[in-house]
């Protein structure tokens, strides 16, 4: 079970805890560390961009169908 949830804490404060935390991890990581997350987060985009169109697709065309 994770820390945060055994603290039962609302979704604001755990974002700040998240943000506080990322930029504690980013201050003091190598300069490699953050090259390969930035890489990651770019990678990561570029897979949802192409997904996102091909599942609302996905979803529309069935309804589209069912219509006529």
């Amino acid at each position: 079970m994770s820390f945060l949830r055994r603290l039962r804490l609302p979704l604001l404060p755990r974002i700040i805890i998240a943000i506080v935390l990322g930029i504690a991890v980013g201050h003091f990581s190598p300069m490699w560390g953050a090259r390969l997350l930035a890489t990651f987060n770019s990678i990561f985009s570029q897979f949802l961009g192409f997904c996102i169109p091909l599942i609302i697709v996905g979803f529309v065309a069935p309804a589209i169908a069912d219509i006529g």
